[in-house]
């Protein structure tokens, strides 16, 4: 029996307008009622996901930043701090490196360069919401626990590599998107943030269900032994999952969902 399912967002969840199945909140009220949890782990930031999730929160449990902030039963847990020095370094080293736009995701907030040009500010506010523009990054006051760099030349050509090679060794480095990579301290990812709400709930491999698209989900998917890639990811991702759902803009989220529910009642039918 499935006891949590954890779903990413972009790609998968949401359809590529953006959107949320329109039955998504039928079926979250179904999963409640059978005692599942669900959770939606994500790059994006908490302010941005209670914004969309709205009064559906309280059935929900987050991952966000990619692991690094967590919001179990309405609470967080266990967020992973970044020294400030090192975000002093890898501000700097973004400013050495060029074309890039660092977007520093804090307990209190989410701050970015006012500075900016107006393709990284459009990029920022599809992803974020409630974040500050200031003049200097270096002036920000807050515990941080994740960096998110904004690479109009593509993060994997570009801010990646020479990211990897400096700061490979300490920090946990994800390409998230076509223009997006996350930094974050070591051990933190989507993956490790499930492990840790299972291993609370005392939840096992067998008793989950994931479903991702990028290769960010790639840790969250064996942490399950229901692991579904979306048919709108690319062909080698395909390799990270057991099963292959529907493309985003088909619902696949919440098809699988439904199958699998649909397959308990007949089980139980069988048995009456």
């Amino acid at each position: 029996m499935i006891k949590i399912i954890a779903t990413d967002m972009d790609g998968t969840l949401l359809d590529d307008n953006k959107q949320l199945p329109a039955d998504f909140r039928e079926m979250l009220d179904i999963t409640s009622e059978l005692g599942i949890r669900f959770v939606i782990a994500s790059g994006r930031s908490y302010s941005a996901l209670t914004y969309l999730f709205e009064d559906m929160c309280e059935k929900l449990d987050f991952i966000c930043d990619n692991g690094a902030y967590m919001i179990v039963g309405g609470k967080a847990y266990e967020p992973s701090i970044i020294n400030s020095d090192r975000v002093t370094e890898i501000i700097r080293t973004c400013e050495e490196i060029g074309n890039t736009s660092p977007v520093l995701c804090g307990e209190n907030g989410i701050y970015y360069p006012a500075s900016a040009k107006e393709q990284f500010r459009k990029e920022v506010n599809n992803f974020y919401i409630n974040f500050t523009a200031v003049d200097s990054l270096y002036d920000v006051k807050d515990n941080i626990f994740k960096i998110a760099v904004c690479d109009i030349l593509n993060p994997v050509n570009n801010c990646y590599p020479a990211m990897l090679e400096k700061f490979g060794r300490e920090f946990s480095l994800q390409v998230s998107g076509p223009l997006w990579m996350d930094i974050m301290n070591k051990g933190v990812n989507k993956g490790i943030a499930l492990a840790k709400i299972k291993q609370k709930f005392g939840i096992s491999k067998a008793e989950t269900m994931a479903f991702g698209d990028y290769y960010n989900d790639t840790a969250l998917l064996e942490e399950a032994e229901y692991s579904y890639v979306m048919a709108n990811a690319c062909e080698d991702m395909k390799r990270y999952a057991k099963y292959t759902a529907s493309s985003n803009n088909e619902n696949g989220v919440v098809k699988a969902v439904y199958d699998y529910i649909r397959g308990i009642e007949n089980e139980k039918k069988q048995y009456c």
